[in-house]
């Protein structure tokens, strides 16, 4: 069976958007979808989200009730036959946990992305929407608690790049089923 989720994980500026973004060209003509917990977290209310970002204060939303919105968000893409590539940080054990039950019924691709410190500061301050304490946070939080099937370092390799990677990895994975399944 193929995989039809591709799941990154990694701290905030680590490059997860833009290779969702590579890999989604790098897959065409087969459309993958992109999610993120950022699209529920973009659609609260503007003040509460400004509140939320500006401060790195995010303690007046429920980020359980969030975390389980978005795996509900994506199981619901998956079960109507979409492919997904879901870009999160996973910074628990137990938000560990709750992903692979969350996701236990479909095939998924784990992939963990590295980035120094330094240039998760660089980009977290060139983008201006995150603060320098979160990517520090998600540093030394993510992504360690998976199991991966893939660890990639974005630190200085293009998004391109990694997208053939782990497009490379999910066609090796989908030939030794085909051969298991011709056995």
């Amino acid at each position: 069976m193929s995989p039809n989720l591709i799941v990154l994980d990694g701290a905030s500026g680590a490059g997860k958007t833009t290779l969702a973004k590579a890999l989604q060209e790098q897959f065409l003509p087969e459309n993958w979808l992109y999610f993120s917990i950022d699209t529920l977290v973009y659609s609260l209310p503007p003040s509460v989200f400004e509140h939320c970002n500006q401060e790195n204060d995010w303690r007046s939303l429920d980020p359980n009730t969030l975390i389980k919105g978005a795996f509900s968000c994506v199981n619901a893409l998956l079960e109507a036959g979409n492919k997904v590539i879901f870009d999160a940080v996973i910074s628990t054990p137990q938000g560990a946990l709750q992903m692979d039950l969350a996701f236990e019924n479909h095939e998924r691709l784990y992939v963990g992305l590295h980035c120094e410190l330094t240039e998760l500061e660089r980009r977290t301050f060139d983008r201006g929407d995150r603060t320098i304490d979160e990517a520090r946070h998600g540093f030394s939080t993510s992504p360690f608690h998976l199991k991966y099937d893939l660890e990639l370092d974005s630190t200085s390799t293009p998004a391109t790049e990694l997208s053939t990677i782990i497009a490379a990895t999910l066609q090796e994975r989908v030939s030794r089923h085909k051969q298991r399944m011709d056995t």
